[in-house]
């Protein structure tokens, strides 16, 4: 390998953060004491499902202070403790959870107490932020009867999981045997339910029996279907949606997400279809107001083109993230299709001109944002961006998606173009810049020769424009150039070269 080509790779190393998605994953499956890794087809990949941060890092309640909080003694405090016990006993006796469900809640909830106070160190912190979060509803007001399935579902799952299991990696997902649901691990917060990831996987699962693979679960996919269904919390009087409980970007749990909200109705429409089950469609149906309803209730803003636009976070009114938008609306209009459904179809239209105007924001002429004003995608997500837009030209809902679905896959297939413009002329000792235009993030190396001898050597990275490297030549003569530059963003190598020969006359 050749310095030019050792240096390069490290670049590239450092500028490439991950594999493109791919539509299969690992989850881990806990049975009983025992947890077993496999690869499982229907799961998505962390890629698909991974959650930027939207904003600052720390929250109200950040993951450290908590932690530090729940360090200072064993015991919970008598007035969290209370709070959860009221929620349960107000719900029962309003008749709006049956006794059996109260009597294993209050259970689960003292045995992840009892188990709590028997860990130490980063198995402490883990269910310790998940009870948190359970007394934190209760405390708020909010631990309401359609809250209570996910709460303590999921503090149950992680008192399980945290006993004695081996330890997961930062982004892990993890499901139990007999249930197809899929959590995520994030340091610090535990286990927790990953609607969007669970929803994707439903997807996933439709598809296979849709093409009639061998692999085809469709006892699976209704078992998922009905078990997020029970998950499902009225946040307000007009409709459902799956939540997260964890504090994220600057964010309070619990909070939602329109792509998994939308990619949750997409799954429901396809699943009635091809299971005939009508009542999937109401569930849809049920779920569409997030889509009627501001933000922070609900995920609709006001797009920076003026529009309407549907939020990956409901706390974040001011962030367009451009692959999320897509997902919801290609979830309302596959909704509106499937189920005849005039609801959908109309928030689908509502968006849609604003998703045109939006589009062409995110290019940066060699490579896509990831949000409005934003940082360029890292290459999962100008893929994912890719795929939303291939989508939605597949659907024939415009020529626009069909171009830059096309011009963000040539941004990753296509190699540089490198074009020596200047100078051909110059004088010795004089600093002279040997200018160029490349069309994409680039490494780019210059090589200086006279005859076969190299006087000059330099290597950088370049931005999609104008370059210059600037040599002194300490003689008169002729002296070749050549120019090499390799593309740094998808990993694929693509090279291109130009050169030129240079003259340089005496000095004075």
């Amino acid at each position: 390998m050749s310095q030019f080509s050792r240096t390069v790779a490290l670049a590239a190393a450092a500028t490439v953060v991950a594999a493109a998605p791919a539509h299969a994953g690992q989850v881990t499956v806990v049975d009983g004491n025992r947890a077993v890794r496999v690869n499982d087809p229907d799961v998505p990949a962390k890629a698909e499902i991974a959650l930027p941060a939207p904003g600052r890092a720390a929250s109200s309640m950040s993951v450290a202070s908590a932690a530090r909080a729940r360090a200072r003694g064993a015991a919970k405090p008598r007035a969290d403790r209370r709070a959860v016990y009221r929620a349960l006993k107000r719900a029962v006796g309003s008749k709006r959870i049956s006794k059996g469900s109260y009597r294993r809640w209050r259970a689960w909830y003292v045995r992840g107490l009892r188990t709590y106070r028997g860990l130490r160190g980063g198995r402490r912190d883990q269910l310790g932020y998940v009870i948190d979060s359970v007394e934190a509803l209760a405390l708020a007001g909010i631990l309401s009867p359609t809250r209570m399935p996910a709460a303590f579902v999921q503090l149950e799952r992680n008192r399980r999981f945290w006993r004695a299991l081996p330890y997961p990696a930062a982004g892990d997902q993890v499901s139990f045997k007999g249930s197809e649901i899929l959590y995520q691990y994030f340091p610090g917060q535990g286990l927790q339910l990953h609607p969007l990831s669970t929803f994707k996987k439903a997807n996933h699962m439709h598809g296979a029996c849709e093409r009639q693979e061998p692999g085809c679960d469709a006892a699976g996919l209704r078992l998922l279907l009905d078990e997020m269904e029970t998950l499902a919390v009225r946040r307000s009087r007009a409709f459902i949606a799956w939540e997260y409980a964890f504090h994220f970007g600057g964010g309070t749990p619990p909070w939602i997400s329109g792509m998994a909200d939308a990619t949750a109705i997409q799954a429901y429409a396809r699943a009635a279809d091809l299971l005939a089950e009508p009542r999937y469609f109401e569930v849809g149906r049920e779920a569409l107001g997030a889509f009627e309803t501001l933000a922070p209730t609900g995920v609709r803003t006001t797009g920076f083109a003026g529009g309407v636009h549907y939020l990956q976070y409901s706390f974040a009114p001011r962030l367009y993230i451009f692959n999320a938008f897509l997902q919801s609306v290609i979830g309302l209009h596959d909704f509106g299709r499937i189920a005849g459904d005039a609801r959908a179809t109309h928030l689908f239209e509502e968006a849609e001109p604003e998703a045109r105007e939006e589009i062409p924001l995110s290019n940066v002429g060699d490579w896509s944002r990831y949000s409005y004003a934003g940082a360029e995608s890292t290459r999962d997500y100008h893929e994912l961006l890719r795929e939303f837009l291939a989508s939605m030209c597949s659907r024939r809902l415009g020529d626009l998606y069909c171009d830059y679905a096309d011009r963000y896959r040539g941004y990753q297939v296509d190699p540089p173009e490198l074009t020596y413009t200047g100078p051909d002329l110059t004088t010795a000792k004089e600093l002279t810049p040997l200018r160029f235009e490349v069309s994409k993030l680039s490494a780019v190396e210059a090589k200086v020769y006279r005859g076969e001898k190299l006087v000059f050597s330099k290597l950088a990275t370049f931005r999609r424009g104008v370059g210059a490297f600037a040599w002194r030549p300490h003689g008169p003569g002729v002296f070749s150039v050549r120019l090499g530059a390799k593309e740094l963003r998808t990993g694929l190598g693509k090279k291109d070269r130009a050169a030129t020969e240079i003259e340089v006359e005496p000095a004075g």
